[in-house]
């Protein structure tokens, strides 16, 4: 958890006289909170902490849950805030609602309600660009495939150039209102925002809002999500921000005879552009705005805008999120001198990201070197100044302290979190969208004269609207957050609770952990469920963060590229509609840092990290309970309590079937943070955390895989040591890389039943851990097998093992091991014990260390009892003295059978030695040394991997080729009714043409090709 460090103590609460709530109420259900003018408050000096505070001052209890009656009275009405994604005549019927209200409230009610207006009206005028925009398709990726095909590509483009122009034609009534309302906007941020005095002012533009606002858009328009505007949602901007670089730009460049026109980027240009042009409009400089997405492409329409304004020799400001790869921007910069700009009349309003501190010497702006830029830095945001005047918390501290019953209220400069705070102010986060946050030291006294210290953590959660999904969910989570003290300027205030006295929750038994997550999650199902569920329309536009990365993975099942590419729209359907319980706003981090216990354990971050630009926008609940079981560690057994308490307390009785999903994608989602820990050199020093993360979702993916093919294998009902034994390798032959993790498929399933019903004994001989062989053994009641290329041997039935490496090798690889954690870039899995992996990471994924590292390495140690095997995902160093054939003759030996009926599977190189030893051996067509175990007598398959494997235990079955009713019985007994993931481990068996061939129906070729 990044918000609590693990030294503190808890904060506790006082007996408050029951009249102190005669300004507060309780809120159980959808309430949400508020935003304070804080430009308005009193400089007021403060005391400054001089001693440590004792424990005997702190308190006995937490706050109890209370709000001022203003701010209940006010956010109850926002319940919808919950969905950051609701339909454009959701949005248009609550603006309409905001629109009414601006005459009836006051004070910051009047600021809350401007902002809303101002966020909802330009997410109008967003969601009608876009879709005047419409689809765009970009066919010169098939130029470099097709070079013949160039004249038909360009005739394609210059087609569908036509097409769009005709529908602009269609839509000029709405292209027209479009922009009658974005000037309209525009004058009401100008006196609503800008120059808010004359308040009459403001009501005049606002009554002509409503005159243009229709009750309901037409059904196709008004059916649409609009995108969320990042700044304002999850990376701590504010209106003011945009004015401040406005008014920068005004004294870098001022020239009020000099027009300009500010080209905002869609989705943040939307906003910020109206709100930049509406500065400019109120310094009495003419200007007007447009917004674009370079990505896609302008209009015609656009197009003309940009060379009328050049023409006229307006000053082109660019406004947009904070500048990163720098692409977008360069696109831009591309389409303005197309119009007529030169590069001297383009200035980049740049609010600087705060993860990215070294942005000016980005490659991108080294090449614009004629490119003026002005920039907001990271202190200068609103809402930093805003936690860092402890004058202003003196004041809306004292508020709301005093709301609970307290006489004074002193907010401490400096205090005992003083060190934390300059911390997270002036160290660059970890990544974008990390929250500005702080803690204050809060001295309050009681009438009768008694004191106590409080803590207060302030942490940024949005603007307007975009912010108070935050106080609804700790209003309806109660019992499981912080208390909330409220919400001013997007800036939620809670108590502080934080790790000194109190134990981390992965501290606790496992029966409390299960209980706690699984009511956790359950609470969320039943409080925070949202209306209707944008997944399905997110995944329609591509939008969808999460199905998106998951679909990524789980498409590579199809094998070929051409049929991954056009399938993959129909996948992110099909995941999109798997929920058939309830949409909810799930949590998306169950980590145990993000819990913390004293008599109740309370969540942290409970509202961050479900919907955002670069959230994963999950609303299954079965996302969460799939989140903890990786986060925990949680074993099969609590795994299935987790569950089993979850649906008793929420009903969701099907979540069982969407579970598997949920945790692949749980699974790389962690592996995905891990990897840009890992590659990000300003964290070095996490690395070999992020290291062990990698490992643990790797093997968390595994296990999952393994679990759900082995509930498809058909087993026998007693395991038992016995011959005729087969012995088969897992990697490339049982499994290969379905889904980028090592997974089975149809027909390695269906081999393994086959076998089973022939009265087989099975058993495997790998290069994978002791753990991994047990969890095969489970799932698909194998009698044991052999690990780590021979050095350890297991018996399922009796739990003995058997180790085959000397107790020299052990020590020249216990010395290898810690020489290689002292290179740089070098790590290791240390899950596997009598051998090494060691690798480097490249692209997302392990790779092995350069050949020469490994071996130079081993000389220096004088390691000679020890030999390298690199593998397309690491390096292996093993005992020379130990091959899978040693390992295959102690497993006969530990097990007491003869050796006289052993049928070996392998497809590589370390499998020689398992061929020489067994009566027969086979391999998939995909083996990789065909020669040398064709001279050993190996039987290789026609087809490769799976299906090759299924073909050999055939001929193991029934080495003249027949069948019997037990054959016949494996594919009677094959789902008929598939699920998704059936279909696509069958689709992992097929050959590209006919795979091609049988999914032409839910093809979709042009979407490749969708910009």
């Amino acid at each position: 958890m990044s918000t609590q460090p693990t030294d503190c103590r808890q904060a506790l609460s006082p007996a408050v006289p029951t009249d102190a709530f005669s300004r507060m109420s309780p809120i159980w259900d959808s309430r949400v909170a508020t935003s304070v003018t804080t430009s308005t408050l009193p400089h007021i000096e403060l005391p400054q902490a001089t001693a440590p505070v004792e424990d005997s001052d702190r308190c006995s209890k937490v706050l109890p849950v209370a709000f001022l009656a203003e701010e209940e009275s006010f956010y109850s009405r926002y319940s919808w805030s919950i969905n950051a994604f609701p339909r454009l005549n959701e949005v248009a019927e609550r603006l309409a609602s905001e629109l009414n209200k601006l005459d009836h409230v006051n004070g910051w009610q009047y600021s809350e309600v401007a902002i809303n207006i101002f966020l909802l009206s330009c997410t109008i005028t967003d969601t009608i660009d876009d879709y005047l925009l419409g689809t765009v398709f970009d066919f010169s990726k098939l130029a470099k495939v097709l070079p013949l095909a160039g004249p038909a590509i360009r005739a394609a483009h210059k087609g569908l150039a036509w097409r769009s122009s005709t529908r602009l034609l269609f839509l000029a009534r709405l292209v027209r209102w479009k922009q009658v309302w974005a000037n309209t906007v525009t004058d009401f941020i100008e006196h609503a925002l800008v120059n808010n005095t004359d308040r009459s002012s403001a009501l005049r533009q606002r009554d002509q809002l409503k005159e243009l606002l229709p009750a309901r858009f037409g059904k196709t328009v008004g059916c649409l999500r609009p995108k969320i505007p990042a700044f304002f949602r999850s990376r701590d901007f504010a209106t003011p921000d945009c004015l401040e670089l406005a008014r920068k730009f005004m004294l870098d460049f001022a020239d009020p005879v000099r027009p300009a026109i500010v080209v905002g980027l869609r989705t943040a240009g939307s906003f910020l552009a109206p709100l930049t042009c509406a500065y400019l409009r109120a310094k009495d400089t003419d200007a007007r705005w447009i917004a674009i997405r370079p990505s896609k492409g302008i209009t015609g329409s656009e197009q003309r805008e940009l060379e009328r304004a050049a023409s006229q020799r307006c000053r082109a400001l660019i406004a947009d999120e904070s500048v990163h790869s720098g692409q977008t921007l360069a696109k831009t910069i591309t389409i303005l001198r197309r119009a007529g700009f030169a590069e001297a009349d383009i200035v980049v309003l740049n609010p600087v990201e705060p993860a990215l501190p070294d942005w000016k010497s980005s490659r991108l702006l080294q090449s614009l070197p004629k490119i003026r830029v002005v920039s907001l830095e990271p202190a200068e945001r609103y809402k930093c100044r805003v936690l860092d005047s402890i004058s202003k918390m003196q004041v809306l501290l004292d508020e709301y302290f005093k709301a609970r019953g307290y006489s004074d209220v002193r907010v401490v400069s400096g205090g005992e979190f003083k060190n934390l705070n300059s911390t997270w102010r002036d160290r660059p986060p970890e990544r974008v969208d990390h929250r500005l946050k702080r803690i204050y030291e809060v001295h309050v006294k009681h009438s009768n004269g008694s004191e106590e210290v409080r803590y207060v953590l302030a942490k940024s959660v949005g603007w307007g609207w975009l912010g108070y999904h935050s106080f609804i969910a700790g209003h309806r989570l109660g019992q499981w957050t912080a208390p909330i003290v409220g919400l001013r300027d997007g800036i939620l205030f809670s108590e502080w609770l934080p790790q000194g006295k109190t134990q981390a929750v992965s501290s606790l038994n496992s029966t409390g952990i299960v209980d706690y997550l699984a009511s956790y999650v359950a609470a969320r199902a039943k409080h925070l469920w949202l209306r209707d569920d944008p997944a399905l329309d997110l995944v329609t536009e591509d939008r969808h963060k999460g199905l998106e990365l998951l679909s990524g993975y789980l498409i590579r099942a199809y094998g070929s590229r051409i049929v991954a590419a056009a399938k993959r729209p129909w996948l992110r359907r099909r995941l999109a509609e798997q929920n058939r319980f309830l949409p909810v706003m799930t949590d998306s981090r169950m980590t145990p840092g993000d819990w913390l216990t004293g008599d109740v354990p309370k969540k942290a971050d409970f509202e961050h990290h479900c919907f955002g630009k670069n959230e994963l926008g999950i609303t299954d609940p079965a996302f969460d309970l799939a989140t903890a079981m990786l986060e925990f560690g949680l074993s099969d057994a609590d795994s299935q309590c987790l569950v089993k308490r979850y649906i008793q307390e929420s009903g969701d009785t099907n979540v069982d079937e969407r579970l598997f999903f949920n945790k692949f994608l749980a699974g790389i989602r962690a592996q995905s943070l891990a990897d840009h820990d890992l590659t990000q050199p300003r964290l070095f020093s996490v690395r070999g955390e992020a290291n062990r993360q990698y490992i643990s979702a790797w093997n968390f993916l595994v296990k999952e895989s393994i679990k759900e093919c082995g509930r498809l294998c058909s087993k026998p009902k007693d395991i038992y040591w016995h011959t005729p034994l087969v012995v088969a390798d897992i990697d490339g032959v049982l499994d290969r890389m379905v889904f980028g993790v090592p997974c089975t498929t149809a027909a390695g399933i269906k081999a393994l039943s086959l076998l089973h019903a022939h009265h087989f004994c099975i058993a495997v001989n790998t290069a994978r851990t002791l753990s991994e062989v047990k969890q095969y053994c489970r799932e698909y009641s194998f009698a044991g097998g052999v690990a780590e290329y021979g050095a350890v041997v297991w018996d399922a039935l009796s739990d003995r093992q058997r180790v085959l490496v000397d107790k020299d090798s052990l020590e020249e690889l216990e010395r290898t091991r810690d020489a290689f954690r002292r290179i740089p870039g070098c790590f290791l899995n240390d899950d596997y014990l009598y051998s090494l992996r060691v690798f480097t990471y490249q692209n997302g994924r392990t790779a092995p260390v350069p050949a020469l590292l490994a071996q130079d390495l081993l000389s220096e140690l004088g390691a000679d009892r020890l030999r390298i095997h690199h593998t397309g995902l690491d390096t292996a160093i093993v005992a020379k003295n130990i091959d899978k054939g040693v390992g295959l003759l102690a497993m006969l030996d530990l097990v007491g059978l003869p050796k006289t009926d052993v049928a070996a599977i392998g497809d590589s190189e370390p499998d020689l030695a398992m061929f020489r030893v067994a009566n027969r051996s086979f391999a998939p067509g995909n083996v990789t040394c065909r020669k040398e175990a064709e001279l050993l007598g190996c039987s290789i398959a026609r087809s490769s991997y799976q299906p090759g494997l299924l073909e050999i235990a055939k001929r193991i079955a029934h080495p003249n080729g027949s069948s019997c009713d037990r054959c016949r019985d494996i594919e009677r007994n094959w789902p008929k009714e598939k699920n998704l993931f059936i279909s696509l481990i069958e689709a992992a068996d097929q050959k590209p043409l006919p795979l091609l061939l049988r999914n032409l129906h839910s093809l979709s070729f042009l979407a490749p090709f969708k910009k």
